[in-house]
């Protein structure tokens, strides 16, 4: 199976309290933060972290 970045959508939620999440469920990559400003950093240090994670396990040998 092959995704696209394109293919891939993040969703910006304003909730009750004035705080913002941010989702992007085909990565699993998830934030918070008080204001948009602070939850979209908070989002590219959350998905920053993941992907190093990803390309750290993809290269470790695969063992049959």
């Amino acid at each position: 199976m092959s995704v696209k970045l394109r293919d891939v959508k993040t969703r910006i939620i304003k909730e009750d309290d004035g705080s913002y999440s941010i989702t992007c469920s085909a990565l699993g990559v998830y934030s918070v933060g008080k204001n948009l400003d602070q939850a979209k950093k908070n989002f590219h240090k959350a998905l920053k972290l993941h992907l190093e994670i990803l390309r750290e396990k993809a290269i470790e040998p695969v063992v049959i």
